[in-house]
């Protein structure tokens, strides 16, 4: 299970969560683990259920993997591997991430024995009495809560009643968007080289309210018949958006990618990137697309304003609704205001979210916990 023994004398971080597929936070874990790794930490990866990587994709990330590989909830004997993983792992600190991380990584750290127990509050989940109890519990032993921003920090403390010394913000660090030909990308979507083009990358979900971004779109855009509205992901909403785009009378005006494995690749071929989601914590894409140089068009979703600030960074629409989102998507129809914006949002990002930055401050964290032992 483990591939080699835990060196002497070193540190030992040991990530916990549910899998390791494509999605904000395990991509987030993925590149924080491989800097973490880089930078000289001896950091393991435990996934509660199988990782979900191809073989050269575990290659790439370079950091050993313990895949208990749980097969459903029926799994129950999966909490008693989470156990003895971390026995024979004797991490100085485990991290744990999502909804797997925040129950099984953490009640298996207090069984094991860790010193030191982290947890990252990634987003809301539905609640209840028993489960409250349950977090109540853990929380007592949790070493230390990471959350993206001090409006999260302060809502985090007070909701879960949590001291807010013991809660520390660490913003999802973000990797520079691979390199791509802005004509590239247009030609293989077959967009036009001087058409507006507008991107929305996320699950297609009632909490990313892409039907908004599709009325708004149709709006804005009603009398210029070349602008794009490209939206990648997929979900529960497919269907129905397909559907809702055809009544708007988009047609080939607006795209559905799917699942995109390059879906920050694209932003490179994009002018605008769109956030009409009804809340978020710190999405990647927003981060993503603020380093590749787009301009943001957001909902106020709670907390935005540690992201994004109307008329400086981005712009903020008035609320969730699709005209109030059209009426924000107007003002970045200027090629002049998209620049502007851009270019003080990638400033903004590249100090705050870049992926180094994330690491250094994990080191920093996991480097204090292990000296208050």
């Amino acid at each position: 299970m483990i591939s080699r023994p835990v060196p002497a004398g070193r540190p030992l971080v040991v990530h916990v969560v549910q899998h390791l597929k494509s999605g904000g936070a395990e991509t987030f874990v993925r590149g924080l683990t491989s800097g973490l790794r880089r930078g000289g930490l001896d950091v393991r990866i435990l996934s509660i259920y199988e990782d979900g990587l191809t073989a050269s994709e575990r290659a790439d990330l370079g950091v050993p993997i313990v895949s208990l590989e749980r097969r459903g909830r029926g799994d129950v004997a999966a909490f008693g591997r989470v156990v003895g993983a971390l026995r024979a792992l004797r991490p100085d600190v485990v991290h744990a991430h999502l909804h797997a991380g925040k129950y099984a990584g953490r009640i298996g750290s207090i069984l094991a024995g860790v010193p030191s127990l982290v947890f990252t509050e990634h987003g809301d989940e539905a609640g209840g009495a028993v489960r409250a109890a349950v977090n109540r519990v853990l929380h007592a032993r949790t070493t230390r809560f990471v959350v993206f921003s001090e409006h999260q920090r302060r809502a985090f403390a007070a909701s879960e009643g949590v001291p807010l010394e013991r809660v520390t913000v660490i913003p999802n660090g973000v990797a520079t968007p691979p390199a791509a030909e802005r004509a590239d990308v247009r030609r293989e979507l077959r967009i036009a080289d001087d058409a507006f083009a507008a991107y929305l990358p996320a699950r297609l979900s009632p909490q990313k309210n892409q039907s908004a971004a599709l009325q708004a779109f149709a709006a804005a855009f009603e009398s210029d018949p070349r602008a794009r509205l490209v939206l990648a992901g997929t979900g529960q909403l497919e269907d129905a958006l397909r559907a809702e785009a055809a009544a708007l009378g988009l047609g080939e005006r607006v795209s559905f990618l799917g699942f995109r494995d390059d879906a920050a690749r694209l932003m490179r071929g994009m002018d605008a990137f769109l956030m009409p989601s009804l809340w978020e914590r710190m999405p990647l894409a927003l981060g993503e697309a603020m380093r590749a140089g787009l301009a943001v068009v957001t909902a106020p979703w709670d907390g935005h304003a540690d992201f994004v600030r109307d008329g400086v960074t981005g712009v903020v629409a008035t609320d969730g609704s699709a005209e109030a989102f059209a009426r924000a998507l107007e003002r970045v129809r200027d090629g002049d205001v998209r620049a502007r914006l851009a270019a003080s949002a990638r400033a903004f990002a590249d100090e705050a979210f870049a992926l180094e930055t994330s690491v250094e401050r994990h080191v920093a964290l996991y480097a204090e916990l292990v000296a208050q032992r």
